[in-house]
């Protein structure tokens, strides 16, 4: 009898199509990586309007800590092993992130208000205080693409659900550029520390038998 081949993140069609759209949209938008890198930040924020202003400058709140509560929470009726990791992942990449990059290897560069000269013709969206320090990477990218790859893995569902919750992920990430917070190369960095880490470690893990195989999960009204 042939042995089947273990149960990972790409036997799923759904996660593992979710994974070819994240790549496929780091590598198309890499060039941009090549460019000036206020030369982004000019184009995005360039396309300022009321409308924009307004819903740039909420949506970029998803990338906030605060944002984990209800996924780990909503994760906790799925999979305590789900939950567990994510919450294990929130603790990593923000160290990764915040200390060890941000504020580590990378606390010398500028962020847009403090990099690009005669900043104060570029449109600011009113009531964003804006920051001068520690740009790379976007941590609220970071962030929102991490939860973007649990809830995939949770929901299971097909493309139309994918693609609604990584057009959040991305708009997410765009708000930062648009409301002057970050670059383009931070974004793309942060994107794909957010998705890669995990994604990357979860599959390494089922895929040589060393992923915890519990099924339980949190239900209301168990007696």
């Amino acid at each position: 009898m042939v042995k089947s081949a273990p149960n990972n993140l790409l036997t799923d069609s759904s996660t593992r199509g979710f994974l070819f759209i994240v790549i496929a949209i780091l590598l198309l938008s890499s060039p941009i990586l090549f460019l000036p890198k206020e030369q982004a930040t000019f184009w995005i924020n360039g396309w300022n309007n009321p409308f924009f202003d307004l819903f740039f400058k909420y949506i970029t709140h998803l990338g906030d800590g605060l944002v984990f509560i209800p996924v780990v929470i909503f994760l906790l009726f799925r999979s305590y092993v789900m939950a567990g990791f994510f919450a294990f992942f929130v603790i990593i990449e923000a160290i990764i992130v915040q200390l060890v990059l941000k504020k580590g290897i990378f606390a010398y560069i500028d962020r847009p208000m403090s990099y690009i000269q005669d900043f104060d013709l570029l449109h600011q969206v009113e009531g964003v205080h804006l920051h001068g320090l520690h740009t790379f990477p976007s941590g609220h990218t970071q962030s929102v693409f991490l939860v973007a790859f649990f809830l995939v893995w949770a929901l299971k569902k097909g493309p139309v659900i994918n693609f609604l919750i990584l057009s959040i992920a991305v708009l997410t990430g765009l708000s930062r550029v648009y409301i002057l917070q970050h670059f383009f190369v931070d974004i793309w960095v942060g994107a794909a520390i957010g998705f890669g880490l995990p994604f990357i470690t979860i599959y390494l893990l089922q895929r040589f038998g060393k992923f915890p195989g519990s099924e339980k999960r949190l239900v209301l009204g168990k007696k």
